[in-house]
C-alpha cells in the first residue's frame, strides 16, 4: 500500500507542475508499441538458469517527462504490458522435467526513469536513461508440465507485484518519440517448490507528445 501511495504522490506532483511549467520543460507523452520477452528460470537450491524462447507481446501507456539544466530529466510512466515466454525444457533432477509451454503475464507497470538529455532542440534531440519498475500483476497464465502431468496455478506461488530494472535510449523528432529499452527482472512472478520463474524483455515504443 505504501508503494502505490509514493507512486500516486508522483503522479499528482506532475499533473500539478504540467499546469505551472513552461511547456519547454514538462512533456506529457501517449506511447505504445511492442516487446520480445522471455522468462528466465532458476532452479531452487541451485545456480541452474534457463532461458525460454521469446514471445512477441505489447505494451502502450503515458508519461510525462520534468527536463532540468537543459540536459537532465526525470520521467514517471505508466503503461499496460503483457509479457511472457514460450517453450522451455529443463531437468530439476535425474527423475524429474519439467515442460514450460507458456507462462506469460499482464500488468500494469509503473517506472521511474532517470536520465539524460543531448544534442538537443525543437526539432531533435537524443536520449538515454535508466530506472526501476515496479509491475502490479493483473492476470497470469502459467502452462508448465512435470514428468507429463500438467502443475495447477495452484501449486504456483504467483505475486501480485514483482520488480524490475531499465535501461534504454531513445530520441525525439519534433512531437514523436521512438524509444528502444531492455528491462531485466529482480524479482519472481511466480514460484514452485522447484523453481521460480521472473521475466527479461527488450521493447520498441512509438510515442507523440500531446504538450
Amino acid at each position: 500500500m505504501k508503494i502505490k501511495k509514493i507512486w500516486l504522490s508522483v503522479f499528482l506532483f506532475a499533473l500539478f507542475s504540467s499546469g505551472k511549467a513552461n511547456n519547454n520543460h514538462v512533456h506529457f507523452m501517449l506511447f505504445g508499441g511492442f516487446n520480445s520477452s522471455r522468462t528466465i528460470t532458476e532452479l531452487t537450491g541451485s545456480r541452474e538458469t534457463f532461458f525460454s524462447e521469446a514471445k512477441l507481446n505489447y505494451n502502450f501507456g503515458m508519461a510525462f517527462r520534468f527536463e532540468f539544466a537543459n540536459i537532465l530529466f526525470i520521467q514517471p510512466e505508466v503503461y499496460f504490458t503483457r509479457k511472457g515466454g514460450l517453450a522451455n525444457a529443463f531437468r530439476v533432477n535425474p527423475t524429474d522435467t519439467f515442460n514450460q509451454q507458456e507462462v506469460s503475464a499482464r500488468s500494469i507497470d509503473l517506472p521511474i526513469m532517470f536520465g539524460l538529455r543531448f544534442f538537443h532542440s525543437d526539432a531533435f534531440c537524443l536520449r538515454f536513461y535508466g530506472g526501476p519498475v515496479v509491475s502490479y500483476l493483473i492476470d497470469q497464465n502459467v502452462n508448465v508440465d512435470k514428468n507429463g502431468l500438467p502443475i495447477t496455478f495452484d501449486d504456483i506461488r504467483a505475486r501480485t507485484h514483482a520488480f524490475s530494472a531499465q535501461v534504454g535510449a531513445g530520441f525525439d523528432i519534433r512531437r514523436f518519440t521512438f524509444d528502444v529499452r531492455y528491462e531485466y527482472g529482480l524479482s519472481a512472478m511466480h514460484r514452485h517448490s522447484d523453481f521460480r520463474t521472473r521475466y527479461s524483455l527488450i521493447s520498441f515504443t512509438l510515442g507523440i507528445k500531446l504538450f
